[in-house]
């Protein structure tokens, strides 16, 4: 069911860099929390958004969830799980991956309750557009009670209307090294092995490894194949 919902966050993610959906028109069909952070560089620096689900849940405000700073997570989250939850997403960020998420399990304590809630946690980097000052970064957090996780899919998949293709090859893709990609959307634009070993600065007999790993991975047999794939998952 995690599986699903990380693929559902990965559409998402295409539908906003290209423009055809918006956060907020996205958070307020979702039954689930949908955060977006502003980011300086790749490091968070404020929340821009919440979703009315989340806030409801929270008993709160954005500009309440701003004010409190650090505070916002000892007052919802158990102070046990913080630690490893942050030092998983200073790694996710500090690789700049937008191909990649990062997911995890948390515990929640929303209004009125006292005891926790388990969610279910898929952050995903995206780009929206330029800013002036450079590539407009941002960080989605999508938080989806794990009792109700089923909801969300199917809320979500009808919203995005997934395409089939990314749906039955998405895991492939997710298991993808940073290199693979780079290297199958250097091949899906033309470039030889000999090229790629010398715009990578990598040998020769590295790149063939590479490749055969990436035909082992995703199965394309044939050059329309590999850039099917690598259109479908904006490779190229």
């Amino acid at each position: 069911m995690s599986d699903q919902l990380d693929l559902q966050l990965h559409g998402l993610s295409k539908s906003l860099k290209r423009g055809e959906m918006h956060v907020p028109d996205f958070g307020e069909i979702a039954p689930a929390s949908v955060m977006l952070q502003d980011l300086d560089g790749f490091q968070p620096i404020g929340c821009s958004y919440m979703n009315n689900w989340g806030l409801e849940r929270l008993g709160t405000s954005l500009a309440e969830v701003n004010a409190m700073g650090e505070s916002y997570y000892e007052k919802f989250f158990d102070p046990e799980e913080l630690m490893p939850i942050f030092l998983g997403m200073g790694n996710y960020l500090a690789k700049g991956d937008f191909d990649q998420q990062y997911n995890f399990f948390q515990r929640v304590k929303l209004d009125g309750d006292s005891d926790y809630t388990w969610f279910y946690t898929v952050c995903k980097l995206i780009q929206l557009g330029r800013a002036n000052n450079g590539e407009n970064n941002k960080l989605v957090l999508l938080s989806s009670p794990v009792v109700g996780m089923g909801n969300v899919i199917a809320r979500v998949t009808k919203t995005l209307d997934q395409d089939s293709y990314i749906r039955k090859h998405y895991r492939k893709f997710s298991e993808l090294t940073s290199r693979e990609k780079q290297i199958i959307a250097l091949l899906a634009n033309g470039h030889s092995s000999a090229e790629i070993a010398d715009m990578l600065f990598i040998a020769l007999h590295t790149v063939s490894t590479h490749r055969r790993n990436i035909i082992r991975k995703i199965e394309c047999r044939t050059f329309a194949e590999l850039l099917r794939f690598a259109m479908a998952f904006d490779l190229v």
